[in-house]
Formats: C-alpha cells, structure tokens, sequence
C-alpha cells in the first residue's frame, strides 16, 4: 500500500516528491513561479508525469496522493493539481494537509507557532491542538528574496526578516513587519490559555543550520522564548500523516475521491471549511 502512496511537498521555491514509505523525497526540483496557475499547469503535469514514469506507477489507478499545502494555497490552485492528477494520471484519492501541521506532527507537539520563511513572504501560523487558528494568522513580506542581494556579516543574514532595531509600526506597512514583531502580536491577541502553550513553542523552517543558532538567541533574547525548533524530518512525519488520513475507511474530509472529483470536478478541498477542521481529529 504505501508504495502507491505519494507525497507531494509544495514549497515557495521547490517542489518534493517521493514515496511514503521512503525517509526523504527521491524529487526536488526548483519552482521558482511559487503560485500554480493555467501558465505553469503544464508544466505541474509534466513533473508528475516524470515522477509516476521512473516509479513505474504511471497508469495504476491505486494511486494515493498526499499535498503539503501552503497555507495560503489558494482553491483554484487545488482546483488545477486535482484535475492534473485525477484527469491526466487517473488517481485514486488527493489529500491536502497544510505544511504547518506537519511541522508540528515533526517536532512531536500539537502547539506551537510555526513560521515558514519563504522566496516572497513568512508566514507565521498559530496551531492549538494541531488546528491552525485562521484568525490569528499572519504574514509578512519580508522573504528570502529580500535578504539575497546582501552581503551580511557571519550569521545575521536572515536579521532584516526576523527583527530590525528601526522598525516603527507607525512608518512602516502592515505587511512589511518583522518576523519577532508578528509573532508578538499574535501572541498578544490570543485567547489568555492559549498564550504561554504557543509563545514557548516556536518552530522555524526553511532556515540554514548555520544561522540556527544566531536566530534561535535573538528569539530568546526578545521574546524569552523556551523552546525553538528547527524540524528535520518532516518527510517522515508527512509519511505517518499520509498513513493515517489515506488509510481511513469511509469519508476522507481532508481530500476527495476520483468518482467525488468527476461528479463535481469544481470540488476542491479546503482545510479552512468547518468540515476540514474536524477533520484533524484523524491525526492523533
């Protein structure tokens, strides 16, 4: 079973493929227009089909395939990968899950405040009990993309995304906030028992092991935040999540079936719908 079950890892600047029963993606390959639309479709086909030819799953109906979602991915982005995958390759089953809770599952916690620095944006993303709260959700524009052109001193490189001793909220974009600063916030509008859970739980992805370090003292140093988290393996954990939600006998709520998609192939999952949320339940 778990050599039809297929993980698709969709980040801001790369795209990982692989198998769940196998502890890293076998495919990465750059994506550097970060958005799915009808442009690029073609060429989203073209990297499943590559993957499902040297596999030798090209064709098998029994395909089951798992997306680790942005959080921000919108419907008419699922709306594509679905009809790429269950018009062009016939697949059994899509799931979406959003890169956060995944993160969470690999850090062994169901808390925390998950920040995905990505090419264009952060993204800062609150999970109480593995449930993203969407109200609370933040992003800000400070990206990767920002910080390439400079030549930083030993470890700061990622200082301008995650705190900046001149920023002043007064002067400055909603969008253009520093990392340190949205995580604050979100912070101070949570409900009073849900503050010191994900305050002391924060967990960074998409970082360099050589500025752990330097990023993991700053936090301290202005948020006295006790546990920072850096996740390594998150493809094992989106292989157990694959597991359990794909495995589930009956109604799958976190993704939909071939015959689903082709009696409503406007149907997409959104993990945002009430129907999704409790979805999670699955996952404990």
């Amino acid at each position: 079973m778990s050599n039809t079950i297929v993980i698709v890892y969709l980040g801001a600047n790369r795209i990982e493929i692989g198998r769940s029963a196998d502890a890293c993606p076998q495919e990465i390959i750059a994506w550097k227009t970060g958005s799915i639309n009808e442009k690029n479709r073609e060429e989203l086909k073209k990297i499943f089909e590559h993957y499902f030819q040297i596999c030798n799953i090209l064709g098998n109906r029994e395909v089951q395939v798992l997306i680790l979602e942005d959080i921000f991915i919108s419907v008419v982005e699922k709306r594509i990968i679905c009809s790429i995958l269950f018009k062009e390759f016939d697949c059994a089953h899509v799931s979406f899950v959003p890169r956060a809770i995944v993160h969470c599952l690999s850090c062994n916690t169901r808390n925390a405040i998950v920040i995905d620095i990505g090419t264009n944006y952060t993204t800062c993303v609150p999970i109480f009990d593995l449930r993203p709260l969407q109200q609370f959700i933040k992003y800000s524009k400070r990206g990767k993309r920002q910080v390439e052109s400079r030549i930083p001193l030993p470890g700061s490189l990622y200082m301008p995304i995650f705190f900046d001793e001149e920023y002043n909220s007064k002067n400055c974009e909603v969008d253009e906030t520093p990392v340190i600063n949205l995580v604050k916030n979100i912070v101070e509008s949570l409900p009073i028992d849900l503050r010191r859970p994900l305050r002391e739980n924060i967990i960074i992805v998409n970082i360099e092991e050589a500025y752990e370090t330097v990023i993991r003292n700053l936090f301290k140093l202005k948020m006295d935040t006790s546990k920072i988290q850096f996740p390594k393996n998150y493809w094992q954990a989106g292989s157990a999540c694959a597991k359990i939600l794909l495995h589930y006998k009956g109604s799958n709520i976190v993704g939909i079936e071939r015959d689903e998609f082709y009696n409503n192939p406007h149907i997409a999952p959104d993990w945002f719908d009430y129907y999704f949320r409790t979805g999670v339940k699955r996952l404990q």
